[in-house]
């Protein structure tokens, strides 16, 4: 493995550490601590430990607080520069504003405001429409999919909650219900992907419920896994949830549905190419693509595919992720719809979130697709 993986996330903790020490220094200033002394000086490397230490434990909740302190403190940094500059220092709103600057409790409170609302927002799920229209013979009434990704069930998601999801999905009276990837995780339990299974198998629709693996549904990054592979298989089969590992399901005689192992298993498992998955299908019938990433697009609207679903990326969960996985091309497609001659892609920011109980780049949602005749 290349080093500089593990040297810059090195460097970068130890900038972080030090520039926390300076943080903490200056709000015991204010408050005329003599933070030049052995003791004092010790007791903040103590603290700075403890913080990085709670922090960095298995990358959880508290890295994401620490983070948006420092940001929003380096915020107030250049904000107070700007100050220095523009005012004169002896002034009255430059001392009211030095106070505030050096007690270093703004980017506390707005890291809590903002936090409070990545929580409020994670859970206010929304509803999100798309229209596909094909040249297809599909039956006059077309098919309703709704979709589902990303549950990652446990992390704020719970029975009551997702089964008032299901309920809504339910009245939009879906002909199909697909579930894109990453409905479970490594912090599910082994009762939590039961319960999840459960629920989910008892959506009502016309030709049923439809499973594909993502990259967290096997827990592969836990050392400790809840469940097995083939545990979580069984339990979508026992409730009737049809999982599609690089297989196709015909529906009447006009739509297919097919399903691709995650990207993330084809070293590993060998997923079939997509030139493979589509070679027997008949071309007139629509095909509906599930793939958990939204990868291969460009040859995937080359082999006579029509619309593709994907999940996976959250939207960037964590405002600025979204943003910088746009710059530097993370993913193919970000978010939303793309049309590439007569293939088109739909990529879900998903119902939820992963690890942590808070979204702030982006809604929660699920989908509901009317695919539909050209007239």
């Amino acid at each position: 493995m290349n080093i500089l993986y593990f040297i810059i996330p090195a460097l970068l903790m130890i900038l972080l550490s030090i520039y926390l020490y300076y943080y903490i220094a200056r709000a015991l200033r204010r408050v005329k601590v003599d933070v030049k002394k052995n003791r004092v000086k010790l007791i903040i490397i103590a603290l700075v430990l403890i913080i990085m230490y709670f922090s960095l434990r298995d990358l959880g909740i508290g890295i994401v607080v620490l983070l948006h302190i420092v940001v929003l403190a380096l915020v107030m940094d250049l904000l107070n520069y700007i100050f220095k500059i523009a005012s004169k220092r002896n002034t009255i709103a430059f001392n009211k504003w030095r106070t505030v600057y050096e007690s270093g409790i703004v980017p506390i409170i707005l890291t809590a405001i903002i936090l409070a609302y990545g929580y409020w927002n994670m859970n206010d799920i929304v509803e999100k429409g798309y229209k596909i229209y094909t040249n297809k013979n599909i039956r006059d009434e077309g098919y309703r999919v709704a979709m589902i990704s990303d549950l990652h069930y446990g992390t704020v998601m719970n029975r009551e909650k997702l089964q008032a999801v299901c309920n809504d999905i339910e009245e939009a009276e879906p002909d199909i219900v697909v579930l894109c990837g990453d409905i479970v995780d490594e912090k599910t339990t082994v009762e939590q992907m039961k319960e999840a299974t459960e629920i989910l198998g008892d959506i009502k629709s016309k030709y049923g419920v439809f499973y594909i693996y993502g990259n967290h549904d096997d827990a592969r990054y836990s050392s400790i896994p809840s469940y097995t592979k083939d545990e979580l298989k069984n339990e979508l089969l026992s409730n009737n949830i049809h999982v599609l590992v690089d297989e196709s399901y015909e529906i009447n005689d006009d739509l297919v549905i097919v399903g691709r192992d995650d990207e993330g298993f084809s070293k590993e498992e060998g997923r079939k190419s997509s030139e493979d998955l589509i070679a027997n299908i008949d071309k007139s019938r629509f095909i509906l693509l599930l793939d958990h990433q939204p990868s291969e697009l460009n040859l995937n609207s080359s082999l006579g595919y029509d619309l593709q679903l994907s999940g996976h990326t959250h939207k960037g969960q964590i405002w600025p992720a979204g943003l910088i996985s746009e710059l530097f091309n993370f993913n193919e497609l970000e978010y939303g719809y793309k049309k590439i001659g007569d293939y088109e892609i739909i990529v879900s920011s998903g119902i939820s979130g992963w690890n942590y109980p808070i979204r702030t780049g982006s809604k929660s949602e699920y989908l509901i697709i009317d695919i539909e005749k050209q007239s």
